[in-house]
């Protein structure tokens, strides 16, 4: 959020999340980024949030079972 801004970062978080559940190309994704965000680098810790996030929720379910 420090790097990126509250407004960019929850822009960020919602395109990875939603992009990444449908399976988007690196490239594709990338290049939007680019668009959103002067470096596409600086979204990497949010892509990996999210990635953490996913870990967690399977983890979570599989607890459940």
């Amino acid at each position: 959020i420090e790097k990126l801004g509250v407004e960019f970062f929850e822009t960020v978080y919602s395109y990875l999340k939603q992009v990444r559940q449908q399976n988007a190309s690196e490239v594709e994704i990338r290049r939007r980024l680019e668009k959103l965000v002067s470096r596409a680098s600086d979204c990497f810790e949010v892509d990996q949030l999210l990635y953490f996030e996913e870990q967690l929720w399977a983890s979570e379910s599989r607890l459940q079972l």
